[in-house]
């Protein structure tokens, strides 16, 4: 049984996932990044993979986050493995880390 690996984008915003785009990994190692932009309102984050962590590659759609009242209790971030045949399977993630960096942004 081949076991191949990839970055998978998954949109579930209409109720039922969506899948948006697929990159075939061919190496061992994969940098991951979402930038949030919040500024006046416009709430959208786009998610960027990278091969070597200098040069990044937007991945699916922006993701417009509406933040709805009463009970919006915010988005979070995670990594994680999703089995899509058969139970199992396995994921090493060796960093994980959140930064909040306020800039300007350009649109």
């Amino acid at each position: 049984m081949e076991h191949s690996k990839s970055i998978v984008v998954v949109n579930a915003q209409s109720g039922s996932p969506v899948e948006q785009e697929k990159v075939p990994l061919r190496q061992k190692k994969v940098y991951l990044k979402a930038a949030g932009n919040f500024s006046n309102r416009k709430d959208v984050t786009n998610f960027y993979d990278s091969l070597d962590g200098k040069a990044w590659v937007k991945n699916g759609a922006s993701l417009k986050m509406a933040c709805t009242i009463p009970h919006f209790m915010g988005y979070r971030f995670g990594l994680f493995n999703y089995a899509t045949k058969t139970h199992g399977g396995q994921v090493d993630f060796d960093f994980f880390a959140s930064n909040i960096r306020l800039q300007q942004w350009n649109n």
